[in-house]
């Protein structure tokens, strides 16, 4: 996790998910629970306890290996005026929407 250190309030980093534009899209409004959002292209903007959150999907990549193409973008997450137990626990709750089985 790369921490944005320009503020102290700010928590900022950002992560390579392994999905499509259209699996983020589907995924999304579980992940954000009952949680109110608005999207403004590929940003999602909500609020987190007292602070705000604003999520950004980037651009659909690809990695190849021989013949195998598997999909991923980049999203990245800046939460300002979030305490860091409160970040954790909404970082938890959205990644437990977009876990995968595996085996």
């Amino acid at each position: 996790m790369q921490a944005d250190s320009s503020d102290a309030s700010v928590i900022a980093y950002s992560r390579e998910m392994g999905l499509t534009h259209a699996d983020f899209w589907r995924l999304l409004p579980r992940a954000m629970g009952k949680q109110p959002y608005t999207l403004n292209g590929d940003t999602v903007q909500t609020t987190v306890d007292t602070g705000t959150l604003e999520i950004t999907l980037g651009p659909p990549e690809e990695r190849r290996i021989a013949l195998l193409r598997l999909p991923y973008s980049v999203v990245s997450f800046r939460f300002v005026g979030v305490d860091e137990v409160q970040q954790l626990a909404f970082k938890a709750h959205f990644d437990l929407h977009f876990q995968r089985g595996g085996g």
